[in-house]
Protein backbone atom coordinates (compact mmCIF):
# COMPACT_ATOMS: atom_id res chain seq x y z
CA UNK A 1 0.00 0.00 0.00
CA UNK A 2 2.70 2.28 0.60
CA UNK A 3 4.64 1.88 -2.79
CA UNK A 4 1.05 2.56 -4.40
CA UNK A 5 0.43 5.48 -2.53
CA UNK A 6 4.73 6.89 -3.30
CA UNK A 7 3.53 5.98 -6.78
CA UNK A 8 0.62 8.27 -6.94
CA UNK A 9 2.82 10.86 -5.16
CA UNK A 10 5.53 10.25 -8.02
CA UNK A 11 2.92 10.27 -10.75
CA UNK A 12 1.20 13.41 -9.37
CA UNK A 13 4.43 15.60 -8.69
CA UNK A 14 5.33 14.79 -12.74
CA UNK A 15 1.85 16.05 -13.59
CA UNK A 16 0.70 12.09 -15.23
CA UNK A 17 -1.90 10.17 -14.88
CA UNK A 18 -2.21 7.54 -12.24
CA UNK A 19 -4.00 5.16 -14.64
CA UNK A 20 -0.53 2.73 -15.30
CA UNK A 21 -0.49 2.55 -11.24
CA UNK A 22 -2.90 -0.51 -11.83
CA UNK A 23 -0.23 -2.79 -13.01
CA UNK A 24 2.11 -1.67 -9.99
CA UNK A 25 0.93 -4.80 -7.46
CA UNK A 26 1.23 -7.31 -10.35
CA UNK A 27 4.71 -6.30 -11.66
CA UNK A 28 6.19 -6.48 -8.01
CA UNK A 29 4.79 -9.53 -7.51
CA UNK A 30 6.12 -10.94 -10.68
CA UNK A 31 9.16 -9.50 -10.75
CA UNK A 32 9.61 -10.29 -7.03
CA UNK A 33 9.02 -14.06 -7.55
CA UNK A 34 12.09 -13.64 -10.83
CA UNK A 35 14.42 -12.31 -8.63
CA UNK A 36 14.14 -14.78 -5.96
CA UNK A 37 14.43 -17.78 -8.44
CA UNK A 38 17.72 -15.66 -9.55
CA UNK A 39 19.26 -15.78 -6.17
CA UNK A 40 18.18 -18.68 -5.33
CA UNK A 41 19.68 -20.09 -8.87
CA UNK A 42 22.97 -18.06 -8.01
CA UNK A 43 23.36 -19.66 -4.77
CA UNK A 44 23.23 -23.19 -5.61
CA UNK A 45 25.33 -22.92 -8.36
CA UNK A 46 27.96 -21.00 -6.00
CA UNK A 47 27.48 -23.49 -3.49
CA UNK A 48 28.03 -26.30 -5.87
CA UNK A 49 30.96 -24.48 -7.00
CA UNK A 50 29.99 -25.24 -10.85
CA UNK A 51 29.57 -22.14 -13.23
CA UNK A 52 26.38 -21.62 -15.44
CA UNK A 53 26.58 -21.57 -18.94
CA UNK A 54 25.53 -19.00 -21.26
CA UNK A 55 22.77 -20.91 -23.07
CA UNK A 56 24.03 -19.75 -26.52
CA UNK A 57 21.89 -19.86 -29.57
CA UNK A 58 23.54 -22.77 -32.59
CA UNK A 59 24.28 -20.11 -35.41
CA UNK A 60 24.00 -22.05 -38.98
CA UNK A 61 25.46 -18.42 -41.10
CA UNK A 62 22.80 -19.27 -43.66
CA UNK A 63 20.94 -16.00 -44.04
CA UNK A 64 21.91 -14.36 -47.15
CA UNK A 65 21.93 -10.47 -47.69
CA UNK A 66 19.51 -9.27 -50.57
CA UNK A 67 21.65 -8.91 -54.08
CA UNK A 68 20.88 -5.25 -53.91
CA UNK A 69 22.57 -4.54 -50.44
CA UNK A 70 26.53 -3.59 -51.03
CA UNK A 71 28.15 -4.72 -47.53
CA UNK A 72 31.18 -2.85 -48.61
CA UNK A 73 29.89 0.37 -49.18
CA UNK A 74 29.89 3.12 -46.95
CA UNK A 75 26.45 4.30 -45.80
CA UNK A 76 25.17 7.80 -47.45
Amino acid sequence: MLQLLMGLYAFRLDGERPGPLWSLPLQQFVYRQLMYLVVIQSVFTAVSGSRLRWQRMERYGSLQAPPHVSLDSEPR
